[in-house]
């Protein structure tokens, strides 16, 4: 592991301490496997990984890292709930359709006009999410 990685893993664990939630040694090693996944990743590729370390516990380890918003969730048409380390706050991503290649991208005028229009809403926006498609340069 990289030292920017080391780094990751002890933002992301103090992160989890601040939450009130424990941090053991499984779940180290949980955080520490996904941020050397840099990509897209599956509870079930992740639980293979680790292979000592209990599926419920991993599964567990996702949801709290969701709920803290450091991983996101990124929506790819088949039947496994894909995740990425997430480097920024509220963002959008592109996904190429050719590799499953996954870019952050920050489109701040759409965000504006959520905002704009959030008054012709019939109840409370809680949250959104947009994953543009596309072939990336590489696969062009």
């Amino acid at each position: 592991m990289v030292q920017n990685q080391i780094e990751i893993v002890d933002s992301i664990v103090e992160l989890i301490v601040s939450s009130g939630s424990s941090v053991t040694n499984s779940r180290r090693r949980i955080i520490a496997e996904i941020v050397r996944k840099d990509g897209l990743f599956t509870a079930e590729e992740i639980a293979k990984d680790l292979p000592n370390i209990g599926r419920a516990t991993v599964y567990r380890t996702i949801k709290l890292l969701y709920e803290l918003e450091k991983i996101c969730r990124i929506n790819i048409i088949d039947e496994h709930s894909y995740y990425a380390l997430s480097s920024s706050d509220h963002h959008h991503h592109t996904v190429c359709k050719s590799c499953n290649k996954i870019e952050e991208i920050n489109l701040t005028g759409l965000e504006k006009s959520i905002k704009k229009y959030q008054k012709d809403l019939t109840g409370e926006l809680l949250s959104h999410n947009l994953e543009l498609y596309i072939i990336c340069e590489t696969c062009t």
